[in-house]
């Protein structure tokens, strides 16, 4: 989960494993699981299925045979390792399995066949338990085992150590391998790559072959007379802290990227890896330009948690980010954007104001390492974005060389253009006022996040949290002196203050903040009444009640929450194939059909008033995001439909 303005980060990516064209990083929590049996013989540098017996594969100490009563889909894939100055590749085919991890669909890979290739080309020993697995690396590596976290033994079923330190805990899957038809462990791929990693091995996965390489110099693949050559330490992207070299992780991110990352280079990038985000590149560098934020980054940011794009959840809410998406919901809880451009420029704000300024609510580091502090919960986040960085630049011919680096906590770097929270503007935006559960109108603000801290939205108990959870933290600080910290938590301590208070004022000692107790810190709201006829003009995404919320700025009035207003003539682009590179919608002039006045994209909202084509065409009203201009053009039916938001 995302932290800090309480917005949920949820890997997207991570879910669609199966499929994916760039590697993941693994997390901390999980490592792969090994076995000393020997049931694959090696034969030159192909290792070669051999199935010598159930014994001989790892599997689960309390399964000896498979649970086979869920029938997992499988595939064909290969493992290869390729090292520095090596005349071929080791390789080895297996077959790796999908299912759910942490609620998301991934590849498992069987991790005899791991071990095996990792006995191969370096030495590395493995010890299976049944639940433990052991990696013994020799010391002519250089094991990176900084920033562990105590693996949750209890809650999981494997555990991996590298040298006998406990790097990760996981749910592993004992099922029937085809090759050897004997019961195998298979681990989540992104889990094994995290362990290689701490051993100096990088990898790439596009949903058929796994590749290996050294992170600089690792071991050449060696047999059983050819003497291990001596590893240099390891020099990858995401190594730790203690490296002098250039990494991505360590790029300060508020500079700006290369000259070989612009619009152009972005959009080929984008289009030759068939992503639905082909045509914002100008987004990307806007948002750069103005925000002060990497454009890389921002890029490999966006294809990691939409999986380029395509995830349902960017596919269906303009959600490039992962913006609200709990793991509990996601999908439900996850915010809708009226745009992708406005949520690239949004994302742009959000990170270099809370995460990459001094003085912001979650900064540490203007750097990857830094914001994966408080940006995410699952502590090798930064791994991820640094490898696709590392791949954009490469595709560019780049190298991490050509980015600054962070020098320490006085080193400068450019102001940003604006530090202004971006708008999205609706052209002729018009909808009627819905009834609210606790006030006679619908409360309107001076701004969303005025909003989200002042309008009561539902009963504040333990459980809850938001922005209103502080608002009643400062109230009973204030009041009681309950000494609260203001975290927008609503947990034991927060339920005791209120049940104090309540007994104080002689009330009910519930331990839930009511709506009438709630006029007790804000005793009046300006309201507008129910079924009044509205103008919206501008969205704005902030919170409310916890949730990322958009939010409708209603002319003469101010700013409301987006549910309280019902739109009447607010639409959705969607092109025939969203899924696509194809997503660019051409508007054309109303006077002149031939003429392009502007390139709209997939998913971007439109008011339109008659949404019934017209000689084969929609007339829209929209806006010029830069600048605010109102504009009117026609959109062909057959480059996009109209789909209504309310």
């Amino acid at each position: 989960m995302r932290r800090g303005l309480m917005i949920a980060s949820l890997p997207a990516a991570i879910a669609l494993f199966t499929q994916c064209s760039v590697a993941h990083a693994a997390t901390d929590s999980a490592t792969p699981t090994t076995s000393s049996g020997n049931a694959n013989a090696v034969s030159g540098n192909n290792v070669q299925n051999n199935a010598q017996g159930s014994g001989n594969l790892p599997v689960s100490e309390s399964t000896s045979t498979p649970s086979n009563a869920t029938t997992y889909p499988m595939g064909l894939k290969t493992i290869q390792y390729q090292g520095t100055g090596t005349s071929s590749p080791v390789r080895s085919q297996a077959y790796g399995l999908v299912a759910m991890d942490s609620g998301y669909e991934t590849t498992y890979m069987p991790i005899y066949y791991l071990m095996s290739i990792l006995q191969k080309i370096g030495g590395i020993q493995s010890s299976w338990s049944g639940q433990l697995w052991n990696l013994t690396v020799p010391s002519t590596f250089q094991v990176n085992l900084s920033n562990l976290t105590a693996p949750n033994t209890a809650a999981n079923n494997t555990t991996i150590e590298i040298n006998g330190q406990p790097v990760v805990a996981l749910n592993s899957i004992v099922y029937t391998d085809p090759m050897s038809k004997q019961p195998t462990t298979y681990v989540p791929i992104w889990y094994l790559q995290e362990v290689l990693q701490r051993i100096g091995l990088n990898s790439t996965w596009n949903g058929t072959l796994w590749q290996l390489t050294p992170s600089n110099s690792t071991p050449s693949p060696v047999t059983d007379s050819t003497p291990q050559p001596t590893p240099q330490p390891t020099t990858d992207s995401t190594s730790q802290a203690t490296t002098t070299h250039a990494t991505f992780g360590k790029v300060d991110l508020r500079f700006p990227a290369p000259a070989d990352i612009n619009t152009d280079t972005i959009n080929q990038y984008l289009q030759a890896n068939n992503s639905p985000m082909t045509g914002l590149g100008s987004s990307f560098m806007t948002a750069q330009n103005t925000y002060g934020v990497d454009a890389n980054y921002l890029v490999s940011h966006a294809i990691l948690e939409s999986y380029w794009g395509k995830s349902q959840i960017a596919l269906a809410k303009n959600n490039l980010f992962g913006y609200g998406a709990y793991d509990s919901n996601p999908g439900n809880d996850a915010g809708l954007f009226p745009s992708n451009d406005y949520a690239i420029r949004f994302e742009a704000w959000t990170v270099r104001t809370n995460y990459l300024d001094p003085g912001g609510a979650e900064f540490v580091a203007p750097t990857l390492r830094g914001m994966n502090v408080n940006y995410a919960t699952d502590t090798t986040w930064h791994h991820s974005i640094a490898q696709l960085m590392s791949q954009l630049a490469a595709a560019q011919g780049d190298t991490v060389a050509s980015y600054q680096q962070y020098l320490g906590p006085n080193s400068p770097a450019p102001a940003p253009q604006s530090t202004v929270e971006p708008v999205y503007y609706l052209n002729g935006g018009q909808g009627v006022v819905q009834s609210n559960s606790y006030y006679s109108g619908v409360p309107y603000f001076s701004s969303p996040w005025t909003g989200d801290a002042q309008q009561f939205f539902a009963p504040l108990q333990n459980g809850s949290f938001g922005d209103s959870v502080v608002t009643l933290q400062q109230f009973l600080n204030q009041k009681i002196n309950a000494g609260l910290t203001l975290d927008g938590q609503f947990g034991p301590l927060t339920e005791t203050a209120v049940k104090q208070y309540q007994q104080q004022q002689g009330l009910p000692v519930t331990g839930v903040w009511s709506y009438s107790m709630w006029q007790q810190i804000f005793p009046s709201q300006p309201t507008i009444p129910v079924g009044t006829p509205v103008q919206v003009d501008q969205i704005q995404e902030a919170m409310a009640n916890g949730l990322v919320m958009e939010w409708y700025h209603v002319v003469g009035y101010g700013w409301v929450e987006a549910p309280s207003i019902q739109m009447s003539n607010m639409y959705r682009l969607q092109v025939p194939n969203p899924s696509t590179s194809q997503t660019s919608v051409p508007v054309y002039s109303p006077g002149s059909p031939s003429q392009v006045v502007a390139t709209l994209h997939s998913g971007d909202f439109v008011v339109c008033n008659q949404p019934q084509p017209s000689n084969g065409g929609y007339t829209i009203q929209f806006a010029n995001q830069l600048t605010g201009q109102m504009e009117t053009g026609v959109v062909q039916a057959t480059d996009a439909t109209l789909t209504q938001q309310q």
